[in-house]
């Protein structure tokens, strides 16, 4: 009796000798119960978008209807198209939700592990992803509590919701109809950068970091979104093995021992030397210690690609040697390996945030051991982002422990933020005066003579860090360069005011536009070790060469790729994503050179040693 009324019930769901009326209904009922239980998959991928930050930053999604169905439909879709090729809901219902949690599971972990959430290039890391899953995955209650709900779900809809289409054609059609409603969606919203820029960060992270801006999107949108550039484009022709066997052709020299010498590198925030641009810094003059270090160093211009922001460009430049980047968010080749190949402690430091640029990340795959930010090391010892005068002997500090601590050599690379603009539109009283007024606007003589008082602060520890090793009974180098020209006023009216062209379609209006200085300065004890003064005229040249500058100061011949670099940087020292280069001291369009033989060899390699060589 019981089995017979068991059987009577979910008859009523079956469509076996039903009238096509009946079927139409259920078939209805099957579409709105998947669309439902989509719905309910993508606020559970949402729940676990959320990561650490719980319902505080769920409720930021919910408050948002536009940016909840971004998330919600592909799941509502996989759903619908699951059950158009298998016609059944249930198997619909399945496929989507373990595809949630595969999702769902790898973005919370990624999040909670690294603060790094998931892209779409991060599945061709799958490799390394086995690798570090035994050290992250915490298997909690959610996350069985989120695996039981996708069983019983898949469950009571393979027992209750029979709706079928015994027609194939119609099948095939619908198939066809939500492949390519997926396109249309793919291309026109989900791939929008106008819809994705158009919503807000949540309140408590920090809109300039790309995970912040990430996450305040939810899980699978932009996740969708970040398709698009998954996978860089390799340079035309590239072929990995030709490009390993053009670095087979040169020797792989190691730095002698009795030649090796510590390494730090200072990367300066929005540091230029504007006196050589201008003659209205009249007053005080806050150039003396730099231009003072300069006469005791080898030193010139870096020909950088970027202006008043986008400081990772310079920085991974100089690190990697290269002059195109991507993201990094796989293991590259570095300058950064090379040294800790020969025998170097790989170290460095940033006075800002882990998570801008993805530096926390970034950092690791490109070789160093250890990186210290304010996170992870300077919020013991001041509170907030510390300024030069706290982070500067602090970083001289750790490199003279670090080198009195061991017996191997020490390299180290640090990026400050001070002076990081924008300037203050208006002077405080007493302030010091580098540029008179002379007919500024008021604000334009505010924000220059702001961007100078900083300067005029970081010159004075420039020197004082280099006063630190002079008599240092180590040998040590240091090399100091600007990352790019500052901001200086909306539209750049103070450089106008300044006199200083960055506007026109000249060759010294670029190298005004782009120009920042670099030195290679060494204490008496290198100079003894290298046989070098390390005083001079340096070329000018793009960041990428900068390394190449420093190991023919040292007298390092280098690994082979540095050799391919010398190469090009004879023939084209100056090579820029603006699609300008410098060849036989004339700048020139890329497109206008007669033979890119050597510049399209250097691009391949570099991808190469970018993305392959560790696969």
């Amino acid at each position: 009796m019981v089995k017979q009324k068991i059987k009577d019930f979910f008859g009523l769901f079956s469509t076996e000798g039903k009238s096509l009326k009946y079927r139409i209904v259920l078939y209805i009922i099957s579409f709105l119960v998947l669309v439902v239980a989509g719905t309910c998959l993508g606020l559970l991928s949402l729940y676990f978008d959320t990561a650490t930050y719980k319902f505080e930053l769920f409720n930021f999604y919910l408050d948002q209807p536009k940016l909840v169905i971004l998330n919600v439909v592909p799941f509502v879709l996989l759903c619908l198209l699951g059950w158009f090729i298998s016609n059944r809901p249930w198997i619909g219902f399945l496929s989507s939700g373990v595809f949630c949690l595969a999702y769902s599971f790898t973005n919370y972990f990624k999040i909670v592990s690294r603060d790094d959430p998931f892209f779409a290039e991060d599945i061709t890391l799958i490799k390394e992803a086995m690798q570090m899953s035994g050290q992250y995955v915490n298997l909690t209650f959610k996350v069985f509590f989120a695996v039981g709900l996708i069983i019983v779900g898949t469950l009571i809809i393979a027992l209750l919701v029979r709706g079928k289409n015994t027609n194939v054609i119609v099948r095939v059609i619908s198939v066809v109809l939500m492949i390519a409603l997926c396109v249309v969606l793919y291309c026109t919203i989900y791939t929008s950068d106008k819809i994705y820029n158009n919503f807000d960060v949540w309140e408590n992270f920090n809109p300039w970091f790309e995970n912040s801006r990430y996450i305040s999107r939810g899980g699978i949108y932009p996740f969708i979104y970040s398709i698009k550039s998954a996978t860089p484009s390799a340079p035309d022709g590239y072929n990995k093995k030709d490009a390993a066997a053009v670095l087979d052709k040169y020797e792989y020299d190691e730095i002698p021992e009795d030649k090796k010498v510590n390494v730090m590198i200072v990367m300066y925030e929005a540091y230029s030397d504007l006196s050589k641009y201008t003659d209205k810094i009249t007053g005080v003059d806050p150039y003396v210690d730099f231009h003072n270090l300069q006469a005791e160093s080898y030193s010139g211009e870096l020909v950088t690609n970027i202006f008043a922001g986008g400081t990772i460009d310079s920085e991974r430049c100089v690190m990697t040697g290269f002059s195109d980047l991507t993201s990094f968010r796989r293991s590259s080749w570095s300058y950064v390996r090379y040294f800790a190949e020969m025998g170097y402690s790989v170290e460095g430091t940033h006075a800002g945030y882990q998570s801008f640029y993805n530096r926390n990340n970034v950092n690791r795959n490109i070789g160093f051991e250890e990186y210290y930010f304010i996170e992870n090391y300077f919020n013991q010892i001041y509170d907030g982002i510390p300024a030069d005068y706290i982070y500067m002997p602090e970083i001289v500090r750790m490199f003279k422990e670090k080198i009195e601590s061991s017996d191997e050599k020490a390299f180290s690379f640090n990026v400050t933020y001070q002076n990081h603009g924008p300037y203050p539109t208006t002077m405080t009283e007493g302030q010091t005066i580098y540029v008179p007024h002379d007919g500024l606007e008021p604000t334009d003589h505010a924000i220059i003579n702001n961007y100078l008082k900083g300067i005029e602060n970081t010159s004075y520890h420039m020197m004082n860090t280099a006063n630190q090793f002079r008599d240092y009974e180590e040998p040590v180098v240091l090399v100091f360069f600007g990352d790019h020209k500052p901001w200086l006023g909306d539209f750049s009216s103070t450089y106008t005011a300044l006199g200083i062209d960055i506007f026109d379609d000249t060759e010294q209006s670029f190298y005004n536009h782009y120009n920042t200085e670099y030195l290679i300065w060494a204490n008496d004890a290198a100079k003894e070790v290298l046989g070098n003064d390390f005083v001079g005229e340096g070329p000018s040249i793009s960041p990428c060469f900068l390394m190449n500058l420093l190991f023919e100061q040292c007298g390092w011949e280098g690994p082979e790729y540095m050799k391919l670099a010398n190469e090009v940087m004879e023939q084209f020292p100056v090579i820029t994503t603006n699609k300008k280069v410098v060849t036989d001291n004339k700048m020139i369009d890329e497109e206008d050179v007669e033979d890119k033989t050597l510049i399209d060899i250097f691009r391949k390699v570099q991808f190469y040693l970018e993305r392959d060589l560790y696969k």
